[in-house]
Formats: C-alpha cells, sequence, structure tokens
C-alpha cells in the first residue's frame, strides 16, 4: 500500500520514484542499495521535498523499526538498557566460564551443566554487543548505513549468535531442571545419578540442534538481513513462518519442563519432614528461576504467534523491546542465579584466586 503522505526512506537515493520492496529478499535489499548508490544528497532531496509537498516519495513497504530510518535503537532509554544487558551478560557469564574451568574444583555434572548454561549466555552477550556497537557507530545516521549492515557477514554473525544461544540457553536450562529434579526424586540412588559422561553426551545434542537452528537462516529457510536486529523473523514464506512457530514451540515445551519440574520438586521439598530455612531458601529461589523465565520469553511468544496469524496487538517499536531487551534479560541473570550468588561460586573464586597468587614468579 503506498503513503499518500511525505515519508522519509531508509534511503531513497531516487527521488520522485515508488520504490518496491515486494520482491524477494535479495531483490528488495538491492534495491535499497542500488538506491542509495545513485545519489549522495539524500538528505538535500528530502529537504527540498518537505519545502515541496507536490515531490513525495514512496516507499513499499513504509519504514519501521526494523527497516529504519531513524537509528537502530530509537530512544536513548532502550540504547542504555541494551548496554547494560550486554556488558551484564558478558561480565557474568564469561566470569561464571572462567571461574569453573580453572577452578580446582571437580568437574562434576551441575558444574558442567552450569558453564555450558553460561557460554550459551555468553553468545547473547555477544549478539546485544554487536548491535549496539553498530548502533554508536551510527549514532544520528544509521539510515545512510541500514542495507550496508544488513547485507554484511557481521549482521548474520550477529544473528547466528543469537538464535544460538536463544535455543542452547533454553535446552541447558531444561537439562539442569531436569537432572536437579531427578537428583531429588532418587536422592537414596546415588548409582542412579546422571554420570560426567552422559551429561556430556546431552550437552553434545544439544550444541549440535542449537546450532543446527542458527545455521538454517543461513540456508535459505528464513533470512537474518531482512531486519536491522539481524533476527529471522521474516513469516512471509509457509518455510520461513514454520521456522518461527518451531523455534517458539521448542521453547514453549521447555518452559513446560521447567515449570513442572520445579514444581514438582517444590512439592517434595515442602512436603519433607526436614523442611527447614535452607528448603524455604530453595522454594523462593526456584520461584525466581520460573518467574524469570516467564517474564523473559512468555511476551515474545505471545506477541510473536499472534503476529504470525495476522493479529498486531502491538506496534513494531513495542516488538523490539520484547526482542532486543526484555527476551536476553535472561541471559544476564542466570549466571547470577545459578552460579555467582551461590556458596559453592564464592569457594571456587577464592580456589582460582589463591592458584593465581601461586603461580606469580616472585621478582628479584
Amino acid at each position: 500500500m503506498v503513503s499518500n503522505n511525505i515519508v522519509r526512506p531508509p534511503a531513497c537515493g531516487k527521488p520522485l520514484t515508488s520504490i518496491n520492496l515486494s520482491g524477494s529478499t535479495d531483490s528488495r535489499l538491492q534495491t535499497l542499495l542500488d538506491g542509495w548508490k545513485t545519489s549522495s544528497a539524500g538528505d538535500d532531496v528530502w529537504r527540498a521535498d518537505r519545502r515541496d509537498p507536490s515531490r513525495r516519495v514512496h516507499c513499499l513497504p513504509l519504514p519501521g523499526p526494523f527497516l529504519p530510518c531513524v537509528d537502530l535503537f530509537d530512544w536513548w532509554t532502550l540504547r542504555c538498557g541494551v548496554w547494560c544487558v550486554f556488558l551484564l551478560a558478558l561480565l557474568g557469564n564469561g566470569t561464571v566460564v572462567f571461574v569453573l574451568v580453572f577452578s580446582r574444583s571437580r568437574m562434576d555434572v551441575p558444574r558442567f551443566l552450569v558453564t555450558n548454561l553460561a557460554a550459551a549466555d555468553f553468545c547473547m552477550g555477544a549478539y546485544l554487543g554487536l548491535l549496539a556497537v553498530v548502533d554508536a557507530g551510527t549514532l544520528g545516521e544509521f539510515r545512510a548505513h541500514a542495507v550496508a549492515w544488513q547485507m554484511s557477514p557481521a549482521c548474520r554473525l550477529a544473528g547466528f549468535l543469537g538464535v544460538l544461544s536463544s535455543e542452547l540457553s533454553v535446552y541447558t536450562l531444561a537439562v539442569i531442571t531436569l537432572e536437579r529434579n531427578y537428583a531429588i526424586t532418587h536422592a537414596m540412588h546415588l548409582n542412579k545419578r546422571l554420570s560426567l559422561r552422559h551429561a556430556a553426551c546431552v550437552m553434545a545434542v544439544g550444541w549440535a540442534l542449537a546450532l543446527t537452528a542458527a545455521a538454517l537462516p543461513l540456508l535459505g529457510v528464513s533470512d537474518y538481513r531482512k531486519f536491522a536486529v539481524c533476527l529471522p523473523f521474516e513469516t512471509s514464506t509457509p518455510t520461513a513462518l514454520g521456522y518461527v512457530v518451531a523455534l517458539l514451540a521448542v521453547n514453549g515445551v521447555a518452559f513446560l519442563v521447567l515449570l513442572g519440574c520445579y514444581l514438582k520438586m517444590y512439592c517434595a521439598i515442602r512436603g519433607s519432614q526436614a523442611w527447614n530455612s535452607n528448603d524455604s531458601r530453595i522454594a523462593r529461589r526456584m520461584a525466581l528461576l520460573v518467574f524469570t523465565d516467564f517474564l523473559c520469553w512468555s511476551p515474545v511468544a505471545f506477541f510473536a504467534l499472534t503476529a504470525a496469524a495476522g493479529a498486531r496487538l502491538v506496534s513494531l517499536e513495542q516488538a523490539k523491546v520484547f526482542t532486543v531487551f526484555v527476551l536476553p534479560l535472561n541471559s544476564c541473570c542466570n549466571p547470577f542465579l545459578y552460579a555467582i550468588l551461590t556458596k559453592q561460586f564464592k569457594k571456587d573464586c577464592a580456589l582460582v584466586c589463591k592458584a593465581i597468587e601461586e603461580s606469580r614468579v616472585p621478582i628479584k
């Protein structure tokens, strides 16, 4: 649908014409790129058109936050929030991986799974970091770099890291929950515990599935290049729609697994005769874990499914907030909930500091 108003296009270098972006993703992006290359005076053309309402520039579709004429992050609240989330995700998860790998404590199943979770969430921090750096580097003039950014390998790398992190983190959280549930259920049967070798096999499957899910948009199932945030939101084809629905369905099943297992563990602890303050703290932590998972995932899933069904309940600006801020919140919360705030992690930090101190060569 062509607008009758003057619209500032992403970079329409061909004024006085309508640019149709209804073809394939490659052709649409190439059309925009050719338009940018045609004119280096886009702003002057816009100002001239604004003075003369009879001269209009039309773009199909109209520019939005995922094909923007403005900055990648439209307002400073979102921009600062993304920087905080990505720094916390990188520092928190990087610290967890370093401490758990290099401490002198024996690598058992829970530590191994938490290390994998931190590695997955670290990738989300890297994804957000790439977007934050691009936004800062193109501040005030992103419209002049949007298509070049979306066509770049860096955008595809960012999208790959985002999907890899999301799927691997959800998978690992489900495995951690199942392992804890199994350990509590079979507390008296030590020979039935999950071994480290079996845990490694389970996580190898998780890494393979997450890598496959992240690679599919690179192979044409969907496309990282359609939107400036480099995530595969395209639903214009049945294959792409099926891909998005499949990702949401997997995440939904994982959340139900988490919810069911934590309720089962809570009931088991609550019903025991040994209920004490430590058990109460465990129950509160379980509730916090489920709440943060639900808070981060459910809005994205609900609005994505309703949009795929044709009912757009939120604007694209609001959808961007959910996608690049709310959804990744778990990535900066998980290292604190699963590792940094625990007593064992503090002991591991002390061991790492002691090892570093002992490795120093005295200066003569």
